[in-house]
C-alpha cells in the first residue's frame, strides 16, 4: 500500500503564533485519524519546508499531499514554496525527488474564496459586538498580486449580503484603500461601535505591531473620539487561523486526493 502524507505549510514567523496554531491544525488531524502529517514552513520558523520533505523521504514516503495555510495566493504560494517542494513553474501533481526517493506531490491551494472565511468573522463579530449600531472593518495583508484583494473584496461583500451594514475593508500594505483612511469613514459614520476583523492565520508583526498603529486603540479595544466630542467603542479581534473549521477545511482539500475516510 502507498504511504501517504499530509505536509500543512506555514508562512513561518519570528513569533511562536504561527506555529501553534498550524501544530493545532495537525493535532486535530491526528485525533481524526489521519497518519503522517508534517509540518514545513516557509520562512523563519523550523522545519522549513525543503527540511520536512527530506524528513518524508527518510520516513519512506511516497506521496504528499502539500496544503499552504495561508489566507491566499501570493508570491510566496506562487513563486517560492513550489520550489521548495520541488516543482517547477504551473506544476501541481508530478512526481519530485528528496533523497534519492521519488514522491507524488500533489499541491493545493489556499483558502481563497472559501465561504467559512466570511462564517468564521461573522460569528466572531456577534460574539464581541455590545451595540446595535456597528461598523465593521476587515484587514488584509495586501499584495502586489492581486488575489488577497480579491479575497477580501469577497468577504466583506459576503459580511453585507449576511445583513451587516457599514461594512468596509483596508489593507496594512501594497494595496489601497489603506487602513487609516477606512478608519476615518467608519468614524464619520453614526455607528456606537466598529470591531476591526483581521483576516490573517495568525498574529505576528504586521498584528501586534502595525494594525494597532493603524488603528490608534492599541491591540485589544479602545475608544476613538468624533469631532463633536462623541466617543466610539473600536474592539480589534483575533485573526482565524485557529477556527476548527479551518480543519474542516483541510479535510476537504485533502479528501480530494485521497478520498473520504472510511
Amino acid at each position: 500500500m502507498t504511504k501517504r502524507a499530509i505536509l500543512i505549510i506555514g508562512h513561518g514567523s519570528r513569533y511562536e503564533y504561527n506555529e501553534v496554531t498550524i501544530d493545532e491544525h495537525r493535532n486535530r488531524l491526528e485525533n481524526r485519524g489521519y497518519e503522517n502529517v508534517y509540518i514545513g514552513f516557509n520562512e523563519t520558523s523550523h522545519p522549513f519546508i525543503g527540511e520536512a520533505m527530506i524528513q518524508m523521504a527518510k520516513d519512506g514516503i511516497e506521496e504528499v499531499v502539500a496544503i499552504p495555510f495561508f489566507i491566499t495566493a501570493g508570491r510566496h504560494t506562487i513563486e517560492q514554496i513550489p520550489k521548495k517542494l520541488g516543482l517547477k513553474d504551473n506544476e501541481n501533481d508530478t512526481y519530485v525527488e528528496f533523497e534519492g526517493r521519488r514522491i507524488m506531490m500533489h499541491y493545493g491551494d489556499p483558502f481563497g474564496d472559501d465561504p467559512v472565511l466570511a462564517e468564521i468573522i461573522r460569528d466572531r463579530i456577534n460574539e464581541a459586538r455590545t451595540h446595535r449600531k456597528i461598523g465593521i472593518l476587515v484587514i488584509g495583508h495586501g499584495s502586489r498580486l492581486p488575489y488577497n484583494k480579491r479575497t477580501i473584496e469577497i468577504t466583506a461583500q459576503r459580511l453585507m449580503d449576511m445583513g451587516f451594514d457599514n461594512v468596509r475593508f483596508a489593507f496594512n500594505e501594497f494595496d489601497k484603500p489603506c487602513i487609516e483612511d477606512e478608519m476615518r469613514k467608519l468614524m464619520l459614520t453614526d455607528v456606537d461601535e466598529i470591531l476591526v476583523t483581521p483576516l490573517f492565520i495568525s498574529l505576528g508583526d504586521h498584528l501586534k505591531n502595525d494594525v494597532p498603529t493603524k488603528i490608534d486603540v492599541g491591540t485589544s479595544t479602545g475608544r476613538k473620539e468624533r469631532p463633536e466630542g462623541k466617543s466610539v467603542k473600536v474592539k480589534y479581534l483575533q485573526p482565524i487561523g485557529r477556527d476548527i473549521r479551518l480543519t474542516e477545511a483541510f479535510v476537504t482539500k485533502i479528501e480530494k486526493y485521497y478520498g473520504v475516510r472510511e
